[in-house]
Parts: C-alpha cells; sequence; structure tokens
C-alpha cells in the first residue's frame, strides 16, 4: 500500500475558534466598537462562524478531491487522466485446474465444450474457459475454469471440492477441481490505485526501471497486490508476483504477467524477463498470554480478540514481499487486544529477502488465565 506521507493541505480555513476570533476582530475593527461577551452581536457572529465553518469544510474537501493523494472513488478515477491514463482495474474472477474424466477410453477423440459449468453448491460456478481434448486411449483431461462471479467469491475452494457437474458432457464419469481456486479479487482499492497511478509515470521508458515493471504488472489483475523486480545479472529480470491475501499466484495470473511484461512496446529488448512466485521464509507462532484480573472487558472477549490480532499479525506478514519476521508487532498487537503480559517463544526476528515472504507453518496459542496487577 501506498504511504500517504505529503504535507497535509488546507485550502479555506475550518478551525472555529479562529473563524470566530477572526470575525470578531473584523468587525470591532469596522465598527470601532469592542463586542462584550453577552451581547447579541457577539452571538450573531459566533452563529455565523459556525455556518461558515460548516462551509468551509465542505469547500476544503471539495478541493481536496483535485488532488490525487486525498481522492478516492469516481474522483480518484477522473485524476487518472493525467497519470498517463491509468483506469482502475475491475473485478477478477477466480480460476482453477479441473480434471474431466471419462467412463471408458475411447477410439476416437472426446470434446468438452468450452463453457463447460462446474459448481460446488449450486451457487458459485465455474466455467471451462476452452475445448478439452480427451484423446484415444486416454481417460481424463485438465483444463482451466473461471468462476462466473467476479471477486474473491471464488477463491478458497481445495482439490476435490468442486465437483458437480452442471453441463454433462458425452462419456461423462466426474469432475472435479485439481488446484485450489484463487485470482479472484475485488475492484481495485482506492490505496492501490493510487499506488499504481504514480508507478504509472515510469511505464513508458524504455530503459527497463522498476517501477516499470511494478506497473504493468500489476495492471494485469486487481488481484496483484505487490510485485518485485530483481536484476542479480546484466540483462536478466526476475519478477515475483504476489496476490491479496498472501495467496499464490495462479499459473495462468503469471503467464499473463510474464506476456504483459514480454510485449515489443514494454519490455526492453536487452532484458530476459521471468515471472514466478516469491520463496517462503516460514515462521512458527507459539505463545501464551496471560489477561489482567481487573479487566473491564470480559475474559471471553478479550480471548476473541486476541485471535482476532494474530490472524491480523499473520495477514499483515504475507502481504508483502521483503517483510521482515518481526515478533515485537505480534507482541504488541496481542497486547492492544487485551493481554495482560505475552509469553512468546516463537516467532524470532527474521531479515527477509525482497523476493520472499514470510510464510506461517504452524501456531500454538495458550491462554494462561488470568494474573493480579
Amino acid at each position: 500500500m501506498s504511504e500517504r506521507s505529503y504535507p497535509d493541505v488546507d485550502f479555506v480555513e475550518t478551525d472555529p475558534e479562529k473563524m470566530l476570533t477572526d470575525l470578531i476582530t473584523s468587525y470591532e475593527d469596522t465598527s470601532g466598537y469592542v463586542l462584550q461577551p453577552a451581547s447579541p452581536e457577539k452571538l450573531l457572529i459566533a452563529w455565523l462562524a459556525s455556518i461558515l465553518v460548516q462551509q468551509n469544510v465542505k469547500i476544503n474537501e471539495t478541493a481536496k478531491m483535485n488532488v490525487s493523494r486525498y481522492a478516492k472513488g469516481e474522483k480518484l478515477d477522473s485524476l487518472g487522466e493525467i497519470f498517463n491514463d491509468t483506469q482502475r482495474l475491475p473485478p477478477t474472477a477466480a480460476e482453477a485446474t479441473f480434471r474431466c474424466y471419462i467412463s471408458k477410453v475411447q477410439k476416437s477423440s472426446v470434446y468438452i465444450p468450452e463453457g463447460t459449468r462446474i459448481t460446488a453448491d449450486g451457487d458459485i460456478m465455474f466455467a471451462t474457459k476452452e475445448m478439452l481434448e480427451i484423446k484415444p486411449g486416454e481417460m481424463y483431461g485438465d483444463v482451466v475454469a473461471v468462476c462466473k462471479t467476479a471477486g474473491e467469491e471464488g477463491n478458497g475452494y481445495q482439490p476435490g471440492q468442486i465437483k458437480e457437474i452442471v453441463d454433462v458432457y458425452d462419456y461423462y464419469q466426474k469432475i472435479e477441481n485439481i488446484t485450489t481456486s484463487a485470482g479472484g479479487a475485488g475492484e481495485e482499492n482506492d490505496a492501490d490505485f493510487y499506488e499504481r497511478m504514480r508507478e504509472s509515470t515510469e511505464s513508458i521508458t524504455t530503459a527497463g526501471p522498476e517501477n516499470s515493471y511494478k506497473y504493468h504488472a500489476k495492471s494485469v489483475s486487481s488481484a496483484i497486490t505487490d510485485v518485485k523486480p530483481v536484476s542479480k545479472q546484466p540483462g536478466v529480470v526476475d519478477v515475483r508476483v504476489l496476490l491479496k491475501g498472501g495467496e499464490e499466484a495462479t499459473e495462468t495470473i503469471l503467464k499473463k504477467v510474464k506476456d504483459a511484461l514480454s510485449a515489443a512496446d514494454i519490455r526492453p529488448m536487452t532484458d530476459y524477463v521471468t515471472v514466478s512466485e516469491p520463496e517462503k521464509d516460514e515462521y512458527s507462532i507459539d505463545l501464551d498470554y496471560y489477561i489482567t484480573k481487573n479487566s473491564s472487558a470480559s475474559a471471553k472477549i478479550i480471548e476473541n480478540d486476541v485471535e482476532a490480532a494474530i490472524e491480523e499479525y499473520i495477514a499483515w506478514q504475507s502481504e508483502k514481499m521483503g517483510r521482515d519476521i518481526n515478533p515485537s508487532k505480534l507482541i504488541s498487537l496481542v497486547m492492544a487486544a487485551g493481554a495482560k503480559r505475552v509469553d512468546l517463544r516463537k516467532p524470532v526476528f527474521k531479515s527477509v529477502e525482497d523476493t520472499h515472504i514470510a510464510a506461517l507453518k504452524e501456531k500454538s496459542i495458550t491462554n494462561r488465565g488470568i494474573e493480579d496487577e
């Protein structure tokens, strides 16, 4: 995510006290009278100041929508025009590889039509992206299917969970996903869009800068949250791609990124581009925590909040490449959730390389009960 760290800007005065002081001073200078605290004129000016402040707040917010780091929604979309006409990425649909079986070996090819639908629950549908040929002598073939509903709804189905055929094909025996469905994402959010708009300023160069590779890779799908291009030897660019939530990029997305970065009007002729997932640095969580006896919240509420804090840490740790494994972050989140004390055995601090991500291996969390202050 982009850090919007530029100095804050206000276009008009929105401080109620300063507005009131300025109006009183102006009135006294013009009239020659010194206003008393309970005078009708001062009460009227106080009312007027409150109205003007409310109006100025609206004016200020409207003016800020013309500055890209403040703009939101459609206002930010409009500013894409001055960033090389960058447009917000639409939602993308999850994909998975399916294995299609036939009931017996055939002497001629069996064709499974493009658009053949499969479902896990009758609600979320997947449809094959292309026609599949099962050749003579073979009992099955593999094909990629895409979720009919764009967004995150189609993500996370484990192998074998999507297996109900909707459009039965010839000699059908069974069908099931053999990879976890992934790659679905909602419309690009404001923070990601703003970051990509800024990266677009380097997209027109032919020198192959880091932000140019990032911009073109992220433009493939709104599911991509982080891209890290590195070049450890002349002419070779290794691009690592990470999806939202720390998910592994599908082969389809990796291929789309490689195709995008290899286009004749994008890739410098001297660059050889490879695209892959980040390597994983595994870590474990092993901790005990204690709750103070006089806590205003119930022990059960704190326990639930601690569990949520740990899940927040796991997500934070895996959402960006090169993010060091930081036990201090974990302790701070658990303490903020209401724990009195944390006895943390794992993880220990570890530096993570730019092309790696921290990945949770296992966790053990124990509530050791209540302690006195």
